[in-house]
């Protein structure tokens, strides 16, 4: 009986933390036309990136993460995923990711910070090798 509580618990807990991407009214999806998919007009992140990539992003941004609410608009911004980009570079047996803000172009605002992102090397076994 307790193992059921238990299981209903981090249920609960990890539906409240996975919140799905809305998706378009089919009216919406029917007047998007898929590119003709070429290696040549795409950016491939292969697998062993793709999983550092998430494990550095829900590091660098947890799930659920809210703005704290008496927040200033550099913070506000800074809680915004769509401030950064992400810069992915293979190596050996890892993958580095470097998270970095454009504030300014994105939020209008001036920097005030010399760089607020974050590095990250992730084996590629998905284990956080180092952060910064």
């Amino acid at each position: 009986m307790k193992n059921m509580g238990l299981a209903a618990l981090l249920f609960t807990v990890t539906a409240c933390m996975h919140r799905p991407a809305p998706v378009a009214p089919p009216e919406i999806a029917q007047g998007i036309q898929f590119p003709e998919w070429s290696k040549a007009a795409s950016t491939t992140v292969q697998g062993p990136q793709l999983k550092a990539l998430q494990i550095a992003l829900d590091d660098f941004m947890p799930p659920g993460r809210n703005t704290p609410g008496d927040a200033d608009p550099m913070t506000r911004c800074l809680f915004q995923l769509t401030t950064y980009d992400a810069w992915v570079q293979p190596g050996d047996k890892m993958t580095f990711i470097h998270f970095t803000p454009l504030e300014d172009e994105r939020c209008g605002l001036r920097s005030e910070v010399m760089d607020a992102g974050a590095s990250y090397a992730i084996s590629d076994d998905g284990v956080i090798l180092k952060r910064e």
